[in-house]
């Protein structure tokens, strides 16, 4: 009698601890997949290409046209990019502060050495172009640019900067992906279908 009891209360520790390390499946309604900004976080690749439904509140606002937008969770740390849509022309700046609730479509970049050269090329591209190479004279020669020697001058060091900038940054992702175990690395975001601002 107590070798079977005693089995059966091993048997249910076995159960219990099994339980207890299944991971919960996320909520889904009407094919959209109820997920937090930590499960995001944790490990985007699952949710990629599906509708999701996620909260947060709004850290920044792009100023540029306002096509994208930053949510974090409750840490209040790390950053989700959130997107507009089709039908979203723009985010409104007044959003900033906001908790909002967001469905949209998962997206990700894949950043691999290919991706990592013609960014490299792009850069040195630009520079060659701002440099005025394969152009008579120099930027802001002639007639109609009225800039003087000394601004066109502190113009390509900017240039110069940003692209001394870009390629170190290429660098340090390139260094990321040796590192990693993987031969690339994923850039997630969240495209907007519909948002709301939640009133807490």
């Amino acid at each position: 009698m107590y070798r079977i009891l005693g089995f059966l209360f091993a048997l249910s520790l076995l159960v219990s601890c099994g339980q207890q390390t299944k991971k919960a499946e996320p909520a889904s309604e009407n094919g959209v997949i109820s997920i937090t900004v930590d499960d995001f976080l944790a490990d985007a690749s699952p949710y990629t290409g599906q509708k999701v439904d996620i909260q947060g509140r709004v850290v920044h606002v792009c100023r540029h046209g306002g096509q994208k937008l930053f949510i974090v969770g409750e840490d209040g740390e790390k950053r989700i990019r959130i997107t507009t849509g089709k039908d979203i022309a723009e985010f409104d700046v007044a959003l900033e502060g906001e908790k909002l609730g967001v469905v949209g479509i998962v997206n990700e970049l894949i950043i691999d050495e290919t991706y990592l050269a013609e960014w490299e090329a792009d850069v040195m591209e630009g520079l060659k172009h701002d440099s005025g190479e394969g152009h008579e004279g120099r930027i802001g020669q002639g007639e109609g640019h009225g800039e003087s020697q000394e601004e066109d001058l502190e113009a390509g060091a900017d240039v110069e900067q940003q692209v001394k900038e870009q390629l170190a940054r290429i660098q340090e992702i390139r260094d990321e992906i040796a590192e990693s175990s993987k031969d690339h690395l994923s850039d997630y975001w969240i495209e907007t279908v519909q948002y709301k601002i939640i009133n807490e």
